[in-house]
C-alpha cells in the first residue's frame, strides 16, 4: 500500500462522500483513488478557490467537514483567500494539498513554503514527512476537523504519497478522540444568575457559536424563562427566528427595532458573539451601564469590544442549558413584555422612496424577491458589496440552517462556491444566489460548474454595470466615479450560452420575469436585473468610514 492509499482509505472511513477539487499532478492519484476505489462524488471545479469554497459551502449547509484538493505551486497559493475565509467562518474543511517532493529542493513549483503559507492562513495543518507518520498525520487531521474550529490542511509531497507503508497490512484506525464539551464554570454561572435575577429588561443576542452549537432549544428555553427578546448577529440570521420575541439582524443592517431593543436593555446574554462594532453598530447598544454576560467557547473572546460582566467559557448549548437550569430554582418565569410583542408584531419594513431612473432601485427589486421566493423553505447565499447591503436589510430565512453570506474575509465573489456547496449539501433543495454584477464576474468560470451538474441553483444578480460600493466611495469623496464602471456582459444571454436559462430584468414592469425565474424546476437559472446604482444606503458611507 502506498501512503496516498492509506490517506483516501481514512478519508473515506471518516465519512467523507463529496471531493471539491481542480486536479493537477500532484493530487491526480488522490482524486482517482477516492473516485474509483471508495465512491467519493468528485466535482471538479475551473478554480482552486472555488473547490475550497465549496468545501465551505457544503460544510455550512450539511453540518458534516467539507473536502477539497488542490495541487501544489499555484494551485495552492489559488486556494488562500477561500481557505481565510473558511477559517474566518469556523468551517470544518479538509483541505489535501498537493506538494513538492522532498527531495526536489529546485522544483518551481515548491518555492512557496506551503506549511508556513498554512500556519498564515489555516493555523492548522501538518506535513507528510515519512510513510512512518501517516497514523499522526491523520490523527492530527481529523482532530481539528471533528472539532469544527475552521479548515485543516494536509500538504502531501508526491515523494512521500508514493512511498510504500511500513506494514503492507495497514488499516486505518483512528488515532484522534473528540473533544468533550466541558461544563462552565459554576462560579460564572453563579453570578450570571444573580445578575439575571435582578435585571428588569433582559435581552439576549446570538451569533455564529450559537448557530454552530445547534443551540435554538436552548435559547428559545432561556428566552422564555427570562420573558426575553432575541436578537442575532449577521452570520446567525433565522436563528430562533420562530421565537415571538425575535429581532432580527443586529446592527446597522439589521432593524432599528433590534438596535433599539438591545440598546434599552439593562443585561445583554451574548450567545457565541464577538460584540464586535457591526453587530453592535458602533456601539451604540453597549452604552447606558449596561451589564453583560458573554459565552464564547474561545477563551480570548472576552473584553475586546466591551467590557463584561460575566465572561463563561463554554459550548453554547451546553452553557445556556446550566444558565436555564439554574435559573429556575431561584426565579420564577417571566411574561413576555407585552408591549415589546406588540411592536414586533406591528412592525414593518420601514418607508421607502424608490428611485428607479431607467432600471429599477434595488431596494425595490430586493423587497419584491423577499416577497417572491417561497417562505418555508428558502435557502439564500448573499455576496457582492452595496447589492448584498441592500439584500441583507429585504431577505429573510425561516431558519439559520438556511442562511449564507461570503463576507467573512471581506471578499466578494466568494459566494457562487458556498452557494454550489450548498447544492451538493442539500440534494433537491433549490439554493437562491443574490449577488453583485463584479462578485458574478470574479468567478464566473464555475457557474458553469453548476450547469454541468444540473443544481437547482438560483443566481439573481443586482447589476448596476459597476463596483458598487466603491462608487458610492468616490463619490462621498469628490473623486472621479467613472473609475469604479465596469460594464458587463448581457448575464441573461451568457447563461443561455453557459447551458442554463437566463432572465432579463430592465425595469419594474420586467418583475414579471423574477416569477417565471423561479418557476424554474431544474437547473441552474441566471436572473440579470438591472438597478440604479446611484441608489445608496444610509448606512454604506458609515460603513466605509469606519474600514479607513
Amino acid at each position: 500500500m502506498k501512503a496516498f492509499q492509506a490517506v483516501t482509505q481514512a478519508v473515506a472511513a471518516e465519512g467523507f462522500d463529496h471531493l471539491f477539487a481542480v486536479m493537477g499532478d500532484a493530487n491526480q492519484d488522490l482524486i482517482v483513488d477516492l473516485g474509483d476505489r471508495h465512491g467519493l462524488t468528485f466535482v471538479h471545479a475551473h478554480h482552486e478557490g472555488s473547490a475550497v469554497g465549496m468545501a465551505d459551502g457544503f460544510a455550512r449547509f450539511s453540518d458534516r467537514p467539507g473536502l477539497a484538493t488542490v495541487t501544489q505551486g499555484p494551485g495552492y497559493t489559488n486556494a488562500t483567500t477561500s481557505l481565510v475565509a473558511a477559517r474566518l467562518h469556523r468551517s470544518p474543511v479538509l483541505l489535501l494539498a498537493g506538494h513538492a517532493s522532498l527531495h526536489d529542493p529546485y522544483n518551481p513549483q515548491g518555492m512557496v513554503d506551503q506549511q508556513a503559507l498554512a500556519k498564515l492562513t489555516t493555523e492548522a495543518t501538518v506535513r507528510l514527512e515519512s510513510p512512518r507518520t501517516v497514523d499522526y498525520c491523520l490523527g492530527e487531521t481529523f482532530r481539528q476537523i471533528k472539532v469544527n474550529q475552521g479548515p485543516f490542511i494536509l500538504n502531501l509531497p508526491q515523494d512521500m504519497q508514493q512511498a510504500d507503508m511500513p506494514d503492507a497490512d495497514w488499516e486505518y484506525t483512528p488515532m484522534y478522540k473528540r473533544d468533550a464539551l466541558q461544563p462552565p464554570d459554576g462560579q460564572d454561572i453563579a453570578e450570571a444568575v444573580r445578575i439575571l435575577a435582578a435585571a428588569e429588561r433582559p435581552a439576549i443576542l446570538c451569533g455564529l457559536g450559537a448557530v454552530n452549537s445547534k443551540a435554538q432549544e436552548e435559547v428559545r428555553g432561556l428566552a422564555d424563562h427570562l420573558g426575553a427578546p432575541v436578537a442575532v448577529s449577521l452570520y446567525a440570521a433565522g436563528f430562533c427566528a420562530d421565537h415571538p420575541l425575535y429581532l432580527g439582524v443586529s446592527g446597522g443592517l439589521g432593524s432599528d427595532l433590534a438596535v433599539q431593543s438591545l440598546a434599552d436593555s439593562d443585561v445583554l446574554v451574548v450567545v457565541g458573539a464577538s460584540l464586535n462594532e457591526w453587530t453592535t453598530h458602533f456601539g451604540k447598544l453597549l452604552e447606558n451601564g449596561k451589564k453583560i454576560i458573554q459565552i464564547d467557547t474561545r477563551p480570548d473572546a472576552f473584553g475586546w469590544f466591551a467590557r463584561v460582566a460575566v465572561g463563561i467559557t463554554a459550548d453554547a448549548k451546553t452553557a445556556v442549558s446550566a444558565l436555564t437550569d439554574s435559573l429556575g430554582s431561584v426565579m420564577q418565569a417571566r411574561p413576555a413584555d407585552a408591549a415589546l410583542r406588540q411592536r414586533i408584531q406591528d412592525s414593518k419594513p420601514e418607508a421607502v422612496n424608490y428611485t428607479d431612473g431607467d432600471s429599477s432601485d434595488p431596494r425595490r427589486a430586493a423587497e419584491y424577491l423577499e416577497n417572491a421566493l417561497p417562505k418555508d423553505d428558502r435557502i439564500l447565499v448573499l455576496d457582492g458589496g452595496h447589492a448584498a447591503m441592500v439584500c441583507v436589510k429585504a431577505l429573510t430565512v425561516p431558519r439559520a440552517e438556511n442562511w449564507g453570506l461570503g463576507w467573512d474575509f471581506g471578499a466578494v465573489g466568494q459566494g457562487l462556491a458556498i452557494a454550489i456547496g450548498a447544492c451538493f449539501a442539500r440534494p433537491g433543495e433549490r439554493v437562491t444566489h443574490a449577488t453583485g454584477d463584479a462578485s458574478f464576474m470574479m468567478n464566473l468560470a464555475d457557474f458553469h460548474t453548476a450547469v454541468r451538474h444540473q443544481l437547482p441553483l438560483t443566481v439573481v444578480v443586482f447589476n448596476d454595470n459597476a463596483v458598487g460600493q466603491e462608487k458610492h466611495d468616490l463619490f462621498h469623496k469628490k473623486l472621479n466615479t467613472s473609475y469604479a464602471d465596469t460594464p458587463e456582459p448581457d448575464f441573461a444571454k451568457l447563461a443561455v450560452g453557459f447551458g442554463a436559462r437566463g432572465f432579463t430584468v430592465s425595469s419594474p414592469d420586467d418583475f414579471g420575469e423574477i416569477d417565471k425565474a423561479l418557476a424554474v424546476q431544474d437547473g441552474p437559472v441566471v436572473i440579470d436585473v438591472r438597478i440604479n446604482g446611484d441608489v445608496e444606503l444610509p448606512v454604506s458611507w458609515e460603513i466605509a468610514m469606519h474600514l479607513s
